[in-house]
């Protein structure tokens, strides 16, 4: 999977565009985050066609950053983000993103170290 974080403008619709654009597209979003930061919109999302993903992007005019993302189904249960989170600090790998999927139970994240999370958690 593939995440895609951008900036946008801090304004009513600055959002829907994107998700109107991608919906056009047929793109449907697996997961999403978004909040504002010092007057800026901050969001990252994961699709499930990333190819239309960056066309849609860059018709807009919208800059990005794209990392691969992992993603773990977690029992619904306290304390489970927590064992992710320790697993992967005693490793030495820095969480860039974390947020929870539209797929119940399921997170979605990105790491520094890619391989290591991966080898970790036995994702191919």
């Amino acid at each position: 999977m593939q995440e895609f974080t951008f900036f946008l403008g801090n304004r009513p619709g600055a959002l829907l565009e994107v998700a109107s654009a991608l919906a056009e597209e047929k793109v449907n979003i697996e997961a999403i985050a978004a909040l504002t930061v010092l007057d800026e919109a901050v969001v990252s999302l994961i699709t499930d066609a990333p190819d239309k993903t960056r066309k849609v992007l860059k018709r807009l005019g919208v800059d990005y950053e794209e990392r691969e993302a992992l993603t773990l189904s977690l029992p619904h249960q306290p304390g489970q983000l927590a064992t992710v989170l320790d697993r992967l600090a005693r490793d030495g790998i820095n969480v860039l993103s974390c947020y929870f999927a539209a797929e119940k139970n399921m997170l979605a994240f990105t790491v520094d170290d890619l391989a290591r999370a991966k080898a970790i958690f036995r994702l191919g």
